[in-house]
């Protein structure tokens, strides 16, 4: 009893001390507070961009592979809400090469705390609420007439709430392990674009477009799809079973466990800079 007790004040402790470290990131940037407006207008403009384009595709074709515009508008709204929360936490796995090859990472190691809980207090990138917002909107206006139409009921709304949190779950997981490759590789700007741009942009849309290799590659590789394609295509009646809803988070889970062994074992492989 006592070492439960133990563990639960250390985890409150933990996160006391993150709430903290969150809140002086936060006034650091409401220091400058035209640089903190125009960074969140800007987000807030740009994040529509790609469904945009597509809503006017739709707008003259009705449908893709089968999937209209409102389908489509849940589809993409799951991943932009799941990308905001995942930029918003963990926003610095973004430039972490910077602390490798800048030597920065030294004095995160000699902090008493878990390095990674170090790194992501650093940075709590506010502005990206705008997409969470975004996601919110898109959603609540693409499943008013699906549930009208009886597409979609009021109980899934529940479940594509909680795939939206799946989906940020896995992202942190691949922006994770993609970070974690550069204690071996230093640079990983260009890995980032494979395995978070590119596949980031690809989710955003029904999987049923793409060649059969490369949907295997956004479900079992780099497994993205998970996130928001498979539960919202069985919610959809497009497919699946019941697994479908369970097999996500169960996904997002192992996935960030195995990140977060990566990571510990990359932590091993640091020699510091000019080494």
């Amino acid at each position: 009893m006592s070492g439960a007790t133990g563990a639960i004040l250390r985890i409150r402790a933990a996160l006391r001390l993150y709430a903290r470290l969150v809140s002086c990131s936060i006034r650091a940037k409401m220091q400058y507070r035209f640089d903190f407006l125009a960074s969140t207008a800007i987000q807030a403009t740009m994040g529509l961009y790609d469904f945009l384009l597509v809503a006017v595709i739709l707008w003259k074709f009705k449908s893709v592979a089968g999937w209209n515009i409102y389908e489509i508008g849940v589809l993409y709204a799951v991943a932009r809400a799941g990308y905001g929360m995942y930029r918003m936490v963990c926003n610095e796995l973004e430039r972490f090469d910077q602390y490798i090859v800048n030597g920065e990472f030294d004095s995160i190691l000699i902090r008493p705390y878990p390095t990674l809980f170090v790194l992501l207090s650093r940075d709590f990138d506010f502005t990206r609420v705008t997409w969470l917002v975004q996601g919110a909107a898109l959603l609540a206006l693409c499943t008013a007439p699906l549930i009208r139409s009886g597409t979609l009921t009021w109980p899934s709304l529940l479940h594509i709430v909680l795939t939206s949190v799946w989906s940020a779950l896995l992202y942190a997981a691949v922006a994770l392990a993609t970070a974690a490759a550069a204690f071996w590789i230093v640079r990983i700007e260009e890995l980032q674009v494979f395995t978070l741009n590119a596949t980031s942009s690809a989710t955003l849309y029904p999987l049923d477009i793409y060649p059969a290799w490369m949907r295997a590659a956004l479900l079992y590789v780099i497994p993205l799809g998970m996130g928001n394609y498979v539960p919202v295509k069985y919610l959809l009646g497009k497919g699946g079973s019941a697994a479908s809803l369970v097999l996500p988070p169960f996904v997002a889970v192992c996935s960030l466990l195995v990140a977060y062994r990566l990571w510990l074992w990359g932590e091993t492989r640091y020699h510091s800079t000019g080494s």
